[in-house]
């Protein structure tokens, strides 16, 4: 598949899925790659032998907007915002709370809420969800999976190839569903 004329988007998404079989292959002892981009599943996969792998791809965030500030569309994270939320939170008038992540607590929660709503689109069969965690701290994945996957409504998972994280720092793969 050519990389020539792909929208920011698509790079991104294009950057994941290839990551992901990368680490997808490595563990699995499979042989797929990209051979279509899509919309609804972003990318259609094929293997050595044939076999299809279909993949549909979300990020997750920490905190609402971190993303933005990661590809430079906000300053939500600048040094002058974290300043001036200091001081509002001096003031009394913002919680110190409202800068600071937990995995169990809002990351866990950010990242349900990337997940759920996909839960409930239809995107064929052979379909697996890569959910990239964004977040430059090394969060302890492993640790919260089981917690992630029970907090999910699962009474619709079109994902029978499986719901899986690509965790950002550490570059592994974890399979949530």
């Amino acid at each position: 598949m050519k990389r020539n004329n792909l929208s920011e988007k698509e790079a991104i998404e294009r950057s994941i899925a290839e990551k992901f079989l990368k680490l997808y292959n490595s563990e699995m002892s499979s042989s797929y790659e990209i051979t279509k981009h899509s919309d609804a599943p972003d990318f259609i996969c094929h293997d050595k032998i044939g076999n299809e792998l279909r993949l549909e791809i979300t990020l997750t965030e920490d905190r609402p907007k971190d993303i933005q500030a990661l590809l430079g569309r906000s300053n939500a994270r600048s040094p002058e915002e974290l300043k001036r939320h200091l001081e509002a939170v001096k003031r009394g008038e913002e919680s110190i709370f409202e800068s600071v992540s937990c995995l169990q607590d809002n990351v866990s929660y950010m990242a349900r809420s990337r997940i759920q709503p996909k839960l409930n689109k239809d995107y064929g069969p052979n379909t697996a969800l890569v959910v990239r965690d964004t977040s430059g701290v090394p969060w302890a994945w492993d640790s919260s999976i089981k917690d992630l996957s029970a907090s999910l409504d699962l009474s619709n998972n079109p994902f029978d190839k499986g719901i899986w994280l690509i965790s950002f720092v550490s570059e592994r793969i974890f399979r949530i569903v």
